[in-house]
């Protein structure tokens, strides 16, 4: 399996708890997974293999934006991610590359374990956000 690719844009749905506005560190597109760095108050991109704290996921996305822009993050709920095909009942991770969305079997050895929800249709994931601070063994 792979990171998930070609997120176009993020739908919310009735369902979705949203954060925000809130101040982007980084160039952030729609679809990635943010972290908030503590040494500035930023969400950054989440990043499975960097840090504990980068592995830290607080939402996905919604808006894209720039470093010093404001965003979107959804944190609850059920989200719909466009231009990407997940499997139904997969369980979905942080992934290595900042910002990615990645399936438990992508996890490798020493990798932060945060996960970011299950697919609940080809589309559509359940947020069920955790980052456990535990390492991949």
């Amino acid at each position: 399996m792979a990171a998930l690719s070609s997120i176009t844009a993020v739908r919310p749905t009735e369902s979705t708890t949203v954060s925000g506005p809130v101040l982007y560190g980084a160039t952030i597109s729609a679809g990635q997974t943010v972290y908030l760095d503590s040494s500035d108050n930023k969400y950054k991109l989440a990043d499975a293999n960097l840090s504990a704290a980068a592995a830290t996921i607080r939402g996905v996305a919604i808006t894209p934006g720039v470093d010093g822009g404001y965003g979107y993050v959804a944190i609850n709920g059920n989200i719909i991610l466009v231009g990407t095909t997940m499997a139904v009942g997969e369980t979905y991770y942080v992934g290595q590359t900042a910002g990615s969305i990645v399936p438990d079997a992508d996890l490798t050895t020493n990798d932060y374990v945060s996960r970011v929800g299950t697919a609940s249709s080809t589309t559509q994931i359940a947020l069920s956000i955790s980052a456990t601070g535990i390492q991949h063994a």
